[in-house]
């Protein structure tokens, strides 16, 4: 089972989701909750997390990602 979890700005009553383009299953569920503002609101992220969904899905593990990121930016 694959979830997302994702904020959405509600406009005219209505939200809009778009999935992943990996994404088989035909039916889901969905469940509608008003947001809480917590203190650990990440909404911030929310262009780079959908950024993130459209792209092909990467077969590199965590340490090659994250050796890719210190060869790019470490000085």
């Amino acid at each position: 089972m694959t979830a997302f979890r994702n904020f959405q700005r509600v406009h005219n009553n209505k939200i809009e989701v778009q999935l992943p383009q990996e994404f088989e299953d035909q039916e889901v569920e969905i469940i509608i909750l008003p947001r809480d503002n917590l203190p650990n609101d990440l909404s911030y992220l929310e262009e780079e997390i959908q950024k993130g969904m459209s792209s092909p899905l990467s077969d590199k593990t965590h340490e090659e990602i994250f050796a890719d990121l210190i060869k790019k930016y470490a000085h």
